[in-house]
C-alpha cells in the first residue's frame, strides 16, 4: 500500500483545487472527466512556478493521459493537486499527479495519474526539442526539493 506522506514528499508543487458544483455528477462526486481538467489546471500553475513558462514562445501539447481513480472526490472536502516532472526526454516530458482530499480531518489519496507533454511549434505544426534553458529550469526546480 502506498504511503501518502512518503509519496507527497516527492512533489515540490501543490495547490488547492476548487471543486465546483458543476464538477459533480448524479452520484454526488466529481465526474471522471473533470479530473483531466484538474490535471490541466495544476500543470499550468506548476509550469508557472517551476519554470516561468512563456506561452507566447514555447508551445506544448498533451500527447497522452492516464488516470487511476482510487476514491471519489466529494464537495465540500478540501482537495489538493500535486505535480512533478518525473522524466524529461528530447521532445517530451512526463508529469505525475496526485489528488488528495481531506475527509474527516484525514488527508486521503483519491487519484493518481500522469501525462506526456510534447513541445510543439504551432507555426510549423511540428514537435520540437526541449530547449536547454527550459530543461535546466525544470530540473533545477525539481532538484531544489532535495536541497530545501
Amino acid at each position: 500500500m502506498l504511503n501518502l506522506q512518503e509519496e507527497k514528499a516527492k512533489y515540490m508543487f501543490s495547490m488547492k483545487l476548487d471543486i465546483r458544483w458543476s464538477d459533480m455528477d448524479e452520484m454526488r462526486h466529481v465526474n471522471n472527466a473533470v479530473y483531466l481538467t484538474y490535471f490541466e489546471q495544476a500543470r499550468v500553475y506548476y509550469f508557472q512556478e517551476a519554470c516561468a513558462w512563456n506561452w507566447k514562445e514555447i508551445g506544448v501539447i498533451l500527447a497522452s493521459a492516464h488516470v487511476d481513480y482510487l476514491r471519489p472526490v466529494v464537495f465540500p472536502n478540501p482537495t489538493f493537486a500535486y505535480v512533478r516532472t518525473s522524466r524529461i526526454g528530447t521532445k517530451s516530458f512526463q508529469l505525475d499527479y496526485l489528488i488528495t482530499s481531506i475527509v474527516n480531518d484525514v488527508e486521503e489519496l483519491t487519484t493518481t495519474g500522469y501525462t506526456t507533454m510534447v513541445l510543439f511549434d504551432y507555426d510549423t505544426n511540428k514537435s520540437v526539442a526541449i530547449p536547454d534553458f527550459l530543461r535546466a529550469r525544470i530540473e533545477g526546480y525539481e532538484r531544489s526539493m532535495d536541497n530545501g
